[in-house]
């Protein structure tokens, strides 16, 4: 096993509004190993910390804001997060299946393979399960839509039996036969095949452009970046009108 990866934790605070009481968390951590932002159950708000790096911009929404100006600057040559869940005392036994399942979907794309590693000294509230830098794939954060599924695909890993098929996991639970991870998951993960399917099936790369700043155009409202970017709305059309060039296959 790697020796446990260093991180600068972040430790300001934040008063969030969210959705979620409870459930697995996300941050981004720099090229130097540092937090970028507070840890976020709503997985929203990772777009709105990549609009607000890109555009050297300080939209809020939601008690979330990503300064570029005073936090440490996401790393967006790569997509690197921390992973936890101070309510899964089992959280680090589950990782080696969660990669398994997203290894799965990225080997379908071609998209390299996300790996993770423990870290360091954790926040006291992650002791018991630990904290994961999770490192994959530029391409993940290219737009929203792939922030959102990716998030939505670790998620849904954590609940993955070692030997399944990412099919057969997906399939299970909507079909009801295995809980999500999160249990809402099962509406999200219903709401995003469309989108998920056209994705496997053609491609990031010939959906999305390389350029990002065209997926995170500047003067887009933070409220239609956080509620109407990710991929259930990219699945069910609701993108078509603002980014028409996503959808020139449908």
């Amino acid at each position: 096993m790697p020796k446990p990866k260093k991180i600068a934790w972040y430790t300001d605070s934040m008063g969030l509004s969210q959705a979620l009481s409870s459930g697995l968390e996300f941050a981004f951590v720099s090229k130097n190993y540092e937090q970028c932002c507070p840890f976020v159950l709503c997985k929203d708000y990772l777009q709105d910390a990549i609009y607000n790096h890109l555009h050297k911009a300080k939209k809020s929404i939601y008690g979330f804001k990503y300064d570029p100006d005073k936090h440490f600057p996401l790393h967006l040559e790569q997509c690197r997060l921390v992973l936890a869940n101070s309510s899964d005392s089992k959280f680090r036994d589950k990782v080696p299946v969660c990669l398994d399942f997203i290894n799965q979907i990225e080997t379908k794309l071609k998209i390299a393979k996300t790996k993770a590693r423990e870290c360091a000294d954790p926040p006291k509230k992650y002791l018991r399960g630990g904290v994961f830098l999770f490192e994959g794939s530029r391409r993940w954060l290219i737009s929203p839509p792939m922030v959102s599924l990716y998030t939505l695909l670790l998620r849904v890993g954590f609940c993955h039996v070692e030997g399944d098929s990412f099919e057969q996991t997906i399939k299970d639970i909507l079909n009801k036969k295995r809980s999500a991870y999160q249990g809402e998951d099962y509406n999200r993960l219903r709401n995003s095949q469309k989108g998920l399917e056209r994705i496997l099936k053609t491609g990031d790369r010939k959906i999305f452009p390389r350029d990002m700043k065209r997926n995170y155009p500047k003067g887009i409202s933070i409220n239609t970046l956080h509620n109407d970017l990710g991929i259930c709305a990219f699945s069910c059309g609701d993108t078509k009108g603002q980014f028409p060039n996503w959808h020139k296959e449908d």
